[in-house]
């Protein structure tokens, strides 16, 4: 039997031979193995030149995004609380002393409020500022809505597209896109259109992974994005009106209508004032306003501070040295007075319930000889009644909620570009988002679908087309370029078309 030669022993020569792993012998002069007492010293050589680790290297591995984002709550809620605060300095400070409310209500009405979060003020301008006519503060009112509203509104929608846009091609670089979406963000970025591509985009779903998760998330924070920047104008217009200003009113017992700032306070009444000449026929009232007779009767009621409130009907009043002291005091009191005393009354300068503007228990308005008009005739009879002029200014609810809104859009438009930033490939490499370079991109990828003869077609045959193709938009790992890919095009029925996303 011949006995085969080395050459042809060593050579594979069937197909099975050639299936068959290779292994590479390699011998091994065990003299190159160095065992002597060197060995450790050398190892201690190396580990001694071994450069020395910084401090960026041991934090490494440091769960730096999470602990950046937890971090960041506290300082997002800065704002917020802010706001709250200066709710609160807003209500005291510029509300709670007015007699009449913004929203028309005397400010001893039932149910009339100061705190200017309340619900009432939801639609009403509570931060109103001015006097004007009714021209002026309309012309105000359109500037704020062309200005702001709409010239908001174009500001918001830019960063929208830049970001969107980015965002879109890191998409692509992970997620199959279709036609529909991408001329939905890149040509349409803030449209009614563009959410109804996003809405459908929404319930696409398909295998449950992290991946998904965060697409699914990306797609939400566009669509509350778009709507919001759809509705900006409307929110700003909201926010803001115009209210006539009001003054408060009290009816007296013969209907007529007299304003709230002519009542005074009563401090003191005497009432057998005729005592004092015959031009005193009614009780005589010394009104907070009435500087004068209030201190000439508080010189007076120095010797009794610890009598009862009423001198003259729970104690005795007890007549000074002079009998003229009294009334030298004020020199429009220059009568002279003998025995008994004056009947005077003190009725301190407090009620039992406060109020900021009803603080004493008689008033009076027609000075110092008239009929002392109880707190409670005034609670019965006082209302707000509309003047000629108007205000302008912001309803601070609103003012709050828009806030907010902003607050939430501009941490979406945030973290969607800083997602961008981080991992896209295309962004990395200096991609920006442009009107002309999508039209390169979409238009390339059309004809490569649709074949040369796309030019020719009409809009509903070129939409009719790329629905039937099955074709979306990739850009493939290793390339900077936007191209297109099959699905396969297999006909789904109705509950499938509903959640497979947007297509043509």
């Amino acid at each position: 039997m011949r006995q085969p030669s080395e050459s042809t022993a060593l050579r594979p020569d069937t197909a099975d031979d050639a299936r068959r792993p290779s292994f590479d012998m390699h011998v091994v002069d065990m003299r190159d193995v160095k065992l002597d007492e060197e060995q450790p010293l050398e190892r201690k050589h190396r580990s001694e030149e071994r450069p020395k680790a910084t401090l960026r290297d041991r934090f490494a591995g440091f769960p730096w995004k999470p602990f950046w984002i937890i971090s960041s709550l506290p300082l997002a809620l800065v704002p917020i609380v802010l706001l709250a605060a200066l709710a609160e300095i807003a209500s005291t400070g510029y509300i709670q002393n007015r007699p009449c409310y913004p929203n028309g209500l005397w400010s001893e009405a039932p149910g009339a409020t100061w705190r200017i979060m309340d619900s009432s003020y939801f639609f009403t301008p509570n931060l109103s500022f001015g006097s004007m006519s009714f021209t002026a503060a309309k012309i105000i009112d359109i500037s704020w809505d062309l200005c702001a509203g709409r010239g908001g509104q174009i500001l918001l929608a830019w960063v929208n597209y830049r970001v969107f846009n980015e965002w879109l091609l890191y998409h692509m670089e992970l997620h199959q896109t279709s036609y529909k979406m991408y001329t939905a963000v890149a040509f349409q970025t803030t449209s009614m259109s563009t959410l109804g591509v996003l809405a459908k985009e929404f319930l696409a779903f398909g295998e449950t992974s992290w991946r998904r998760f965060f697409r699914w998330l990306g797609i939400l924070c566009m669509l509350l994005s778009t709507l919001y920047v759809l509705s900006f104008p409307t929110l700003m217009g909201a926010l803001t009106g115009y209210i006539t200003t009001s003054e408060a009113y009290i009816e007296d017992s013969s209907n007529n209508l007299i304003e709230f700032s002519k009542f005074s306070g009563v401090q003191w009444i005497i009432w057998d004032s005729d005592r004092m000449g015959k031009n005193y026929t009614k009780p005589l009232i010394a009104a907070e306003a009435d500087s004068g007779l209030v201190k000439a009767i508080d010189i007076c009621k120095t010797p009794f501070l610890n009598r009862s409130r009423s001198y003259s009907r729970n104690a005795d009043y007890q007549r000074t040295s002079d009998p003229k002291a009294f009334l030298s005091t004020d020199p429009t009191l220059h009568m002279p007075l003998g025995p008994p005393t004056l009947n005077i009354t003190w009725f301190g300068n407090g009620t039992q319930a406060y109020s900021p503007h009803l603080h004493y228990l008689y008033y009076s308005y027609d000075g110092r000889q008239g009929d002392p008009i109880h707190v409670q005739w005034l609670l019965s009879h006082g209302s707000c009644k509309p003047s000629d002029t108007y205000q302008w200014g912001f309803s601070y609810i609103f003012l709050f909620m828009v806030s907010i809104f902003n607050f939430v859009w501009s941490c979406i438009m945030i973290g969607m570009w800083f997602d961008t930033s981080r991992a896209s490939r295309m962004y990395k490499s200096g991609r920006r988002p442009g009107l002309l370079k999508s039209i390169l991109d979409i238009s390339d990828a059309m004809k490569e679908e649709l074949g040369e003869g796309a030019d020719a077609l009409e809009e509903e045959e070129l939409r009719k087309a790329l629905r039937g193709s099955g074709g979306v938009l990739v850009v493939s790992k290793g390339e900077l370029k936007v191209t297109r890919t099959g699905t396969g095009g297999r006909k789904r029925g109705w509950r499938r078309n509903l959640t497979k996303g947007s297509t043509f």
